[in-house]
């Protein structure tokens, strides 16, 4: 969604709240004013999209909205350096400000415009709430200064039990730069982003006592060094309300996840097109209505199911697993459980897949495998059955479709 806005900055006088915060402006003396207007927009790039009917033949056609700042003109708007202290920070106008020092109160934004953040080297360790609360801008953008060493941390009650996440976002939302981000989460969950929240760059660890990265509209990862370890879910787009939404796209970055529910869920749809990543530790490895893999280094170990292709409240049919590219590894627990969980079609084009497991793949609709190289347990495997258990553990090679839907 691009949404054109001018934004007019009011330098020092009503851009903080700082009640006991340093401050310094480099561009202006204090109790100057000066206008700036601009453009800000949310840029729109390709991703997928989906429906009720989720048919794999209509999901690459759609585009869905990611948060970008490439339309923002920072060099037009303030920059203010702030040293933090205890009592907190509240930011009203737009601009950039660069973080330093420590705090046990809140940073938060409440502006029109668009805000960045720029942690260097940063300690929040909020006594009651959220860290860094985003109620409103236009778009956030949290940069990790070059080097730079953050700790983030919530506080493990809140006020206000909708704001739950140790770095929170009501609207659109960035994280980018060289430093590295350390994300504890308390309350719920470590970083959350109620619009588009996107990854690009960083070194990022979050611990979480639930979801540990969650981006409701979509959650988009192109970049980073991102290690995720959550009670509940790993990372997720969780939007299940809206036609469109609720999509994960990971098209780069190395991602480390364990989690003592799904790895990588999706309310939607899953994209997968490139990066590594390594879920350690699941129950369902990636889940969502639609998943489509075209790329990417993938290592799955799972108790339930490695991939698994199943309804949510919003999409009820249509339900797919796509593989046609990259490289694919999965760990199954035993017992009843699957690799490869389609409640609607499986398709594998292309790429690598190992898997070792009592269940390789399970289809309630149709089965095809093409082009693709596929080991099963040490064996290669060429041709799909309904139900195919694995040679050394499941017995041999076999067929017959299960009954009723597979996985969760």
């Amino acid at each position: 969604m691009k949404l054109p806005h001018a934004i007019t900055a009011t330098l020092l006088a009503g851009a903080l709240v700082l009640t006991g915060c340093t401050v310094s402006d480099s561009t202006a003396s204090a109790g100057a004013t000066d206008t700036v207007t601009t453009t800000t927009e949310t840029a729109t790039e390709t991703t997928t999209d989906t429906t009720t009917d989720a048919s794999t033949d209509t999901t690459t056609d759609e585009t869905a909205t990611v948060a970008s700042d490439d339309d923002v003109d920072w060099d037009a708007l303030p920059t203010t350096d702030v040293t933090l202290t205890d009592a907190g920070i509240t930011i009203t106008e737009a601009g950039t400000y660069v973080l330093t020092g420590s705090s046990t109160g809140q940073v938060v934004v409440d502006t029109d415009g668009a805000v960045r953040l720029v942690l260097d080297g940063v300690d929040i360790t909020s006594t009651d709430g959220a860290a860094i609360q985003v109620d409103s801008a236009d778009l956030t953008v949290i940069e990790l200064a070059d080097g730079s060493t953050n700790t983030v941390a919530d506080g493990s009650t809140r006020d206000d039990e909708e704001i739950d996440g140790a770095i929170y976002s009501a609207d659109d939302l960035i994280i980018t730069g060289a430093g590295s981000l350390d994300v504890t989460a308390t309350y719920a969950d470590g970083i959350v982003g109620k619009d588009d929240l996107t990854i690009e760059e960083g070194t990022i660890t979050v611990t979480s006592v639930d979801d540990g990265i969650r981006g409701k509209d979509t959650l988009t990862i192109t970049g980073g060094d991102i290690t995720v370890d959550a009670t509940g879910d790993g990372i997720k787009s969780s939007n299940s309300t809206d036609l469109g939404e609720g999509i994960l796209t990971i098209v780069g970055g190395d991602i480390t996840v364990s989690s003592g529910d799904d790895a990588i869920k999706a309310e939607q749809q899953i994209v997968i097109s490139g990066g590594t990543i390594d879920v350690t530790e699941s129950v369902e490895g990636i889940e969502a209505p639609v998943i489509a893999i075209d790329g990417g280094d993938i290592t799955v170990n799972a108790s339930d199911d490695g991939l698994n292709a199943s309804a949510s409240d919003i999409v009820t049919s249509g339900l797919s697993i796509t593989i046609s590219g990259g490289t694919l590894a999965v760990s199954m627990g035993s017992g009843d459980t699957d690799a490869i969980d389609s409640n609607g079609d499986l398709t594998i084009t292309g790429g690598t897949i190992d898997i070792t497991g009592q269940s390789a793949f399970d289809y309630d609709g149709s089965g095809t495998l093409t082009g693709a190289t596929v080991t099963v347990n040490g064996e290669a495997v060429t041709e799909l059955t309904g139900q195919m258990m694995g040679g050394s553990m499941g017995g041999g090679m076999g067929g017959g479709t299960r009954g009723g839907p597979g996985g969760r």
